[in-house]
């Protein structure tokens, strides 16, 4: 991974920073006291961009935070703050297609570099390291998993499986859109993979929250509502071969699932969450959309991530006394 090059574009000091930061805090109460470092590296011919927060203490071990399909790594830096008071530090990657990563010119919006990129930063890292996804990042994170590097933990607010064809549709801001997205990736994929499509008419970005600011920040922010996103970055998504078959993952599975998420309920995360054999422990929030900020998601989702870091923190310190 080469560091040499620097783009331009950063979100420090950007007025979609700023008014999310506001909105946080003046509408949640959610603070993000520190702004997390920008940095680039060279994945693939990818500029990826990274944020890094890091605490002011020694370092426990490493959280990788996954951003969904019509977010970015900064969208997550308050779930980061979780994490840096527990004394870890937290990474966030733009990933390939959002955020203000510069993809290859040759880049062919493919999903499947998604959770490969995750796997390679898992290995970049020293100590524990642990996942936490937000929306389809929960999967990403999981299918990263999947992938055999070492790994401590997997912490998810869904477990949306867009590869199958019913959550595909119910995850579509219509679902006769959805219907239509799977009819042309299976007659007319070419057609299909060239569709400009922003992300407020196809994905129900009013659901990511019940606050009204918030709705209108989503909606017109030109990094998530506003950004054009090609077809055929949803069709490898829907079309994504996972690198196994069953759901068993290396280390413990924490769902912390939103319990007012309109979106995706908590029975559309079920179905995966079942089948995984390995520890893992299932939170529903007593409210809380998709994003949730609302009192008491935010601190229910805040308390279980910290417990399950120190369990983390735990057995690291079993294994290496």
């Amino acid at each position: 991974m080469n560091q040499d090059h620097h783009p331009t574009s950063r979100y420090e000091g950007g007025k979609s920073w700023l008014d999310y930061k506001r909105i946080l805090k003046d509408r949640f109460g959610i603070a993000v006291e520190d702004d997390p470092k920008e940095s680039w590296f060279e994945w693939r011919g990818h500029q990826v961009h990274l944020d890094t927060q890091s605490p002011a203490e020694d370092v426990k071990g490493t959280m990788i935070l996954v951003h969904g399909a019509g977010g970015n790594g900064r969208l997550l830096a308050p779930l980061g703050s979780i994490a840096v008071r527990r004394g870890w530090k937290v990474v966030a990657p733009d990933l390939p297609g959002y955020g203000i990563t510069e993809t290859r010119k040759s880049w062919q919006d493919d999903y499947s570099e998604w959770p490969a990129l995750i796997a390679d930063l898992i290995s970049r890292e020293k100590g524990p390291v642990v996942l936490l996804g937000l929306s389809v990042g929960g999967m990403t994170a999981f299918r990263a998993a999947q992938m055999g590097p070492s790994l401590s933990g997997v912490v998810a607010t869904t477990l949306v499986d867009m590869t199958d064809p019913s959550t595909f549709v119910s995850a579509a801001r219509w679902r006769w859109l959805g219907y239509l997205s799977l009819l042309l990736m299976r007659l007319l994929p070419s057609i299909m993979d060239r569709m400009p499509l922003p992300l407020a008419l196809v994905t129900p970005l009013g659901a990511m929250t019940t606050d009204p600011d918030l709705k209108r920040w989503f909606r017109r922010d030109p990094l998530i509502g506003a950004r054009i996103v090609r077809g055929r970055f949803f069709r490898t998504l829907h079309q994504y071969i996972p690198p196994r078959p069953d759901f068993e993952l290396p280390c413990p599975l924490l769902l912390v699932h939103p319990g007012a998420d309109e979106w995706t309920p908590t029975a559309m995360s079920l179905p995966v969450f079942d089948q995984v054999p390995s520890t893992k422990r299932l939170r529903v929030l007593t409210n809380g959309s998709h994003m949730p900020a609302e009192f008491p998601a935010w601190a229910e989702l805040s308390d279980e991530v910290g417990h399950f870091l120190a369990d983390v923190e735990r057995n690291d310190a079993s294994t290496n006394g």
